[in-house]
């Protein structure tokens, strides 16, 4: 017979096993942790266990049918195995095997219809014995936070244990059976609200320890971290980010991105949120001004924010400032272009090639244009033409011997060798250089400078030819000296032979005359000019004036005219022509004004000049003119003109006349 309080007592306690279920399966399809599942399909034969029990006490005849052994077995299980997942403990083998035993043992008496409680106590005793182990493990277990709620499921279970014990006799007793629906009803109720009670406590403490973790990765990260809303007011800034700004966090919440930029990157600004809305990511490196006046680049990781409709809420950006780096940057492009300048403006070539007879270029400064007519891009990597083909083949086998020899030394190289420019024309080049090696001491190429030469080379072979020409002049000189010496002494011997005839002084006097005259053509060959083609009419002036002073004539007593062509002539012709003119102006000083008063006008021409091809040398005068003993008065003179003039393969031309004297050399231009 039951109790009254029976059936009231599992119709009371129904609804909560609905309710139960489906708090368990929302937070499953939430948290998608197995413990919530495991936990719902317990509640779930709860729910049956419930529907049956209500059939047994309302008396339906296929209460003897129900398989109440397997369902309390099942929901015995599941809330076993539930909390073994939320526990992290593992469903050992001794465990699989204790369950299944007595899952088949339950199927077994529901299958046979057997009601012996002594048979069914097997099956009472491990669902009894789980759920206090089950509520050992939680007292004692170190992976649940310490918590009130963790002490009260541990005993729950411990209690709920004990009870299941007495739960065979009170199943075969109804009129007990409302006090163990009662209890167990309880016991079920506080163990699902103390779980869900634990369950909550964790998923805080969980909450909180991941909020704690962000935290710490906000505050520590070497990024900045910036969120803005959809009015680019910054919501959020970690200290880092701060510190980038240089304000406070404080001082940046509610701050626009706009505060932070200069006028000119508006627009750029204005794009790149129109991105964000549009929900595009984007890297980029951005200029700021912080409030102090520094400027500051950052690194940004942009990303759009959306919140779960879909509309924008604004972009997080992650920061690293690359200030430095930009810095570094902007000097290094400055010296890159101060480099490039250089180089573009060298005189010469700057290169970076392999160490291979040909030479390739891996880079070749512009001013190999100027030195070999090829550009740059013609020598890089062979692409036109090897460096190694336009050195004169002469030196090629030298120039790679040479490098060769001092790079093996680890040396720098000196060279100079020829190369054939684009048009053919040959030139000198001067090369200095050095290897270039690897970490592990390798060549990998060679560096250097390469500059034109020519014009040294010429200049080198022009003072080689003039110390060459200076010599043999050295020695003309000393030739001509010899020469001169062996005229004057010559000279001297004549006049020897007409000292007593003569007077003494006057023989001295021209023959002082002639040494001037030709110290004055000396003077004028080798003093200014190696062969002078002004030396006549500079000559011409200083000869009469000597001859004047000598004869002891003032020069505003005779008038000179000169008439003298700049000639070139032979070294070996102008001493001949100024003893000739000596003798000519001497004669006319001597003879021509003798009889003229000093009142009278006295006149002396000179004209030096090319006609076809002679060259002829005219003395003229106004005097008494030629009488025909004029050449007994001065025979020697005479004599030597003539000598001199065949010496010149000229001849002598008498023009005077009563009127004066005028008197012609003629000798050919090519003499």
């Amino acid at each position: 017979m039951t109790h009254p309080w029976l059936l009231p007592t599992i119709i009371t306690a129904t609804p909560s096993a609905f309710f139960l279920i489906f708090i368990y399966l929302y937070l499953y399809k939430k948290e998608g942790q197995k413990a919530l599942l495991a936990w719902s399909i317990c509640w779930i034969f709860h729910l049956l266990g419930y529907l049956g029990n209500i059939m047994q006490v309302g008396g339906a005849d296929a209460y003897k049918y129900f398989p109440s052994f397997s369902i309390d077995f099942l929901r015995a299980f599941f809330q076993f195995l539930g909390c073994f997942y939320f526990l992290n403990k593992p469903f050992t083998k001794p465990f699989q095997v204790l369950f299944s035993l007595a899952g088949l043992w339950a199927l077994y008496l529901d299958l046979e219809k057997i009601t012996n409680e002594y048979l069914a106590w097997p099956i009472y005793i491990l669902i009894g014995g789980s759920q206090i182990y089950t509520g050992i493990i939680f007292l004692k277990t170190k992976n649940l936070i310490p918590s009130l709620g963790k002490i009260i499921a541990g005993w729950i279970f411990i209690l709920w244990g004990i009870h299941v014990f007495n739960y065979p006799f009170l199943k075969f007793h109804p009129e007990f059976g409302y006090i163990g629906f009662f209890i167990a009803g309880l016991f079920r109720f506080s163990s699902a609200i103390v779980i869900l009670l634990v369950f909550f406590e964790e998923t805080k403490a969980a909450l909180s320890k991941t909020e704690g973790n962000y935290k710490k990765i906000v505050d520590t990260t070497l990024e900045g971290i910036w969120l803005i809303d959809k009015y680019a007011k910054t919501k959020f800034v970690n200290s880092k980010m701060a510190e980038f700004l240089g304000m406070s966090e404080k001082e940046l919440i509610g701050k626009n991105l706009y505060d932070f930029i200069t006028p000119d990157a508006t627009e750029a600004v204005n794009k790149r949120l129109e991105e964000r809305k549009q929900g595009k990511a984007e890297v980029h490196d951005f200029y700021f001004k912080r409030p102090d006046g520094e400027p500051v680049w950052l690194l940004m990781s942009t990303n759009p924010i959306f919140d779960a409709q879909g509309n924008y809420e604004g972009a997080l950006a992650m920061c690293t400032d690359i200030t430095f780096y930009k810095k570094t940057e902007t000097a290094l492009k400055e010296s890159e272009r101060q480099l490039s300048t250089l180089i573009r403006n060298l005189p010469g070539i700057a290169y970076r090639c392999a160490y291979d007879p040909d030479w390739t270029m891996e880079f070749i400064s512009e001013g190999c244009f100027e030195l070999t007519g090829y550009s740059p891009s013609d020598f890089v990597s062979n692409r036109t033409i090897s460096f190694g083909e336009i050195i004169h083949p002469e030196d090629t086998e030298r120039v790679f011997q040479e490098v060769t020899e001092a790079v093996s030394k680890n040396l720098p190289y000196r060279l100079l060798y020829r190369i054939h420019r684009r048009s053919g024309e040959i030139r000198w080049a001067f090369e200095q250089g050095s290897g270039v090696r690897g970490e592990n001491g390798e060549l990998i190429a060679l560096e250097g400078f390469i500059t034109d030469f020519t014009q040294v080379k010429l200049a080198e072979e022009i003072m080689a030819n003039a110390l060459q020409e200076k010599d043999l002049l050295l020695k003309e000189v000393h030739h001509r000296v010899k020469n001169y010496l062996q005229v004057l002494s010559s000279l001297l011997s004549i006049q020897l032979e007409q000292v007593e005839a003569s007077n003494p002084t006057q023989v001295l006097t021209e023959s002082q005359n002639r040494i001037l005259s030709m110290a004055y053509v000396h003077e004028s060959l080798y003093g200014k000019h190696r062969i002078s083609d002004e030396f006549f009419p500079e000559f011409v002036s200083r000869l009469v004036d000597s001859l004047l002073k000598s004869f002891g004539h003032k020069k505003e007593e005779i008038q000179i005219f000169l008439n003298c062509e700049s000639l070139p002539i032979k070294q070996n012709s102008a001493i001949p022509i100024g003893l000739i003119l000596n003798e000519l102006v001497t004669n006319v000083l001597k003879h021509a004004f003798s009889f003229k008063a000093d009142s009278e006008e006295k006149i002396i021409k000179i004209s030096f000049y090319k006609e076809g091809d002679w060259i002829h040398l005219d003395v003229s005068d106004n005097g008494k003119g030629k009488s025909s003993d004029s050449k007994q008065e001065d025979s020697m003179g005479l004599e030597l003109v003539e000598l001199l003039t065949k010496q010149l393969k000229g001849s002598v031309i008498d023009l005077s006349s009563k009127q004066g004297t005028i008197t012609r050399i003629r000798f050919p231009a090519s003499n």
